[in-house]
């Protein structure tokens, strides 16, 4: 029998069946079984209710299953068309230069190494860890982690920081700067943290950057894909890089645990856990944040509703 009448089967021996057999356009089968299906309706009927066809597909074959939908593939490859738009719309020379044709490169999977210096800013999140294992072999990345307080970056979110850089052998330091107006507004129920912080780090990185003379600064961010994902603020280049190569969470999460392994389903540091017990109605607008990167298609809906749970 063929994975496609394996399927069927399967479909058959539902207690009901309110769907027509899914259009598969492709499958292949090498340490793991590949199945493409034409739409997300498809790869819905392929997974089955709570996962049933999927997970016998699994067992019986003794393979792990990878099932994507063709129409999400032709909104990546679009992404990424935009990317190499991106690249030849924003001005650049010398180190720039560099960087984007090494960006480009990457794009393309030829990737090759340019003697130019990167800042990364790392966070001990997966994309930010991802980013920086992505660059590592392509320029001279330099790390970068703002360290605001405890409150905001614990000891053992530091630990893991550190070993995580051990393992990448990459240059990494600790900025120090004063948060101390975001947690008192944070705690006071005034702000939402996340977005105040997500601000001031970036400015706190293109500081460091222009004092040290470092022309770049990778960061971590999956939403702002295509045109939004490389742009010049004064005279540093800005690279979202998971969202230029048009990467979804599994894919940082992926390349990320090759070095952290990454399991959790929580969010945010003890600042934001310590607004949320305070003030539940701030949960809100968290999960409007999860629900950003649902509707942006870099998050799975099974994979936000474990984020959502953990939250609410």
């Amino acid at each position: 029998m063929s994975i496609e009448d394996d399927i069927e089967q399967l479909r058959n021996e539902l207690p009901w069946v309110y769907s027509n057999p899914p259009h598969i356009m492709e499958i292949s089968e090498t340490d793991e079984i590949s199945i493409m299906a034409a739409d997300r309706p498809d790869k819905a009927v392929i997974i089955g209710p709570g996962g049933y066809i999927a997970g016998n597909l699994s067992k019986k074959y003794g393979k792990s299953l990878s099932i994507t939908a063709y129409t999400d593939q032709l909104i990546r490859d679009f992404r990424k068309e935009e990317s190499k738009r991106a690249c030849s719309t924003v001005r650049v020379k010398g180190d720039h230069e560099k960087i984007v044709d090494g960006l480009n490169n990457l794009l393309d999977g030829t990737p090759h190494r340019e003697d130019v210096t990167v800042a990364v800013a790392l966070s001990e999140g997966r994309d930010s860890l991802a980013t920086a294992i992505l660059l590592k072999d392509m320029f001279n990345v330099k790390a970068f982690t703002v360290y605001p307080s405890d409150m905001i970056l614990p000891r053992h979110v530091r630990d893991s920081i550190d070993e995580s850089v051990q393992k990448l052998q990459i240059d990494h330091e600790y900025i120090s700067i004063d948060f101390s107006h975001i947690i008192e507004r944070s705690l006071e129920g005034r702000i939402h943290p996340c977005g105040h912080c997500h601000r001031a780090v970036t400015d706190a990185l293109l500081q460091e950057c222009s004092k040290r003379g470092i022309s770049s600064a990778a960061f971590g961010e999956l939403l702002p894909t295509g045109s939004q994902s490389l742009r010049l603020q004064g005279d540093i280049l800005i690279i979202n890089v998971p969202a230029f190569l048009a990467l979804n969470k599994k894919d940082t999460t992926d390349i990320a645990s090759s070095v952290h392994l990454y399991t959790s389903y929580t969010l945010g540091c003890p600042l934001l856990k310590a607004v949320h017990n305070r003030y539940p109605f701030m949960k809100y607008a968290t999960a409007k944040r999860i629900l950003r990167e649902v509707r942006a298609g870099v998050l799975e809906p099974g994979e936000a509703l474990k984020y959502l749970k953990a939250l609410l």
